[in-house]
């Protein structure tokens, strides 16, 4: 769980970082792009962040979605805005920390064309599966049984093609033996309307989209990806427990603004989105949904990226997988 105290006294100290920001000029409007499909956790997440922007770090502040290509249509868009706190991303991991080994082609260089301004929020992923396994399937060597058993009809599902689900997928397939056919959505919202209607086997799954589901019985649960079990699933062990310790790894959403914006636009950002965080009113739905608010100070969020991004080359160089647009 990457939520610390840390981070929350980091979030703490936002109130008195927030009067202490240098003055610069607002623009009128500001967007948050999102790169994946509207009622998604990502969007949600956004709006909430959005309202609590209002008021604070500008006088209207909306979500403009940007859909596509796994958000790299989002990280395009925010490369070629004006640099003056007009417009920001909230981005999953995946398309700055493994996109770059993915596409040789890449349209925007995450280290250089963004900037990193602090994370939002972390949460593990899950494994689940859905009607479309039989019943009896309830753990994951028995999942892992049942694909062996029954060649060609394993299938999981993930909200974007090279994304982190998507490795820890193919990572778990390679590891288990079995064969698994990837499919991309466009969102986790596709995704668990497939699950539900038993058209989709499996996914490594945004844990905040899938809980209520897993609570009522619609989905299963077998592994989740974090070191150690989920505050939020704490009955459902983790891969590593379970012989698959390669399959860990957390995905985060952050806020990320155009290269050459003006340090003191960064510094009302960040200070603006640590209060944001630390408020009950934003932190209290997270959790709920499976999410633990997370924030870092700047330097160390680029750090973060630069180790992980380094992770993950060989392990998207040794899944053989390449993509371009």
């Amino acid at each position: 769980m990457l939520c610390s105290r840390r981070s929350f006294v980091h979030s703490a100290a936002s109130a008195v970082a927030l009067a202490s920001v240098p003055a610069w000029a607002q623009p009128s409007l500001s967007r948050v792009y999102v790169g994946f499909a509207a009622g998604g956790t990502l969007d949600v997440i956004a709006r909430r962040l959005a309202d609590r922007f209002k008021g604070s770090y500008g006088e209207t502040v909306i979500v403009e979605s940007k859909v596509g290509a796994g958000g790299r249509i989002a990280n395009e868009a925010l490369k070629s805005a004006t640099p003056n706190g007009g417009a920001m991303v909230l981005s999953p991991s995946s398309p700055i920390v493994i996109f770059p080994h993915v596409y040789s082609k890449l349209a925007y260089d995450p280290q250089k064309d963004l900037v990193a301004v602090t994370p939002v929020c972390s949460n593990a992923q899950v494994f689940v599966i859905s009607s479309a396994v039989p019943e009896q399937v309830r753990t994951l060597a028995q999942f892992v049984d049942w694909a062996k058993a029954n060649p060609g009809k394993g299938a999981y599902g993930t909200p974007a093609a090279g994304s982190i689900m998507h490795f820890q997928g193919l990572v778990f397939q390679q590891k288990a033996g079995i064969q698994l056919t990837h499919v991309a959505y466009r969102g986790m919202a596709a995704v668990v309307l497939d699950l539900i209607g038993g058209n989709l086997p499996s996914s490594m799954a945004v844990m905040g989209d899938v809980t209520q589901h897993i609570a009522t019985g619609k989905l299963r649960a077998l592994a989740v990806t974090s070191e150690r079990r989920s505050r939020f699933l704490p009955e459902v062990p983790t891969f590593a427990e379970q012989g698959f310790g390669e399959v860990t790894g957390v995905d985060w959403y952050g806020l990320f603004v155009p290269a050459t914006t003006p340090q003191a636009v960064i510094d009302s950002l960040h200070a603006n989105t640590l209060a944001a965080v630390q408020h009950q009113a934003f932190a209290e739905p997270l959790e709920k949904a499976g999410f633990d608010p997370y924030t870092l100070p700047q330097a160390e969020f680029a750090k973060r990226i630069r180790a992980e991004t380094l992770r993950w080359g060989p392990v998207v160089r040794a899944s053989g997988f390449t993509a371009e647009s």
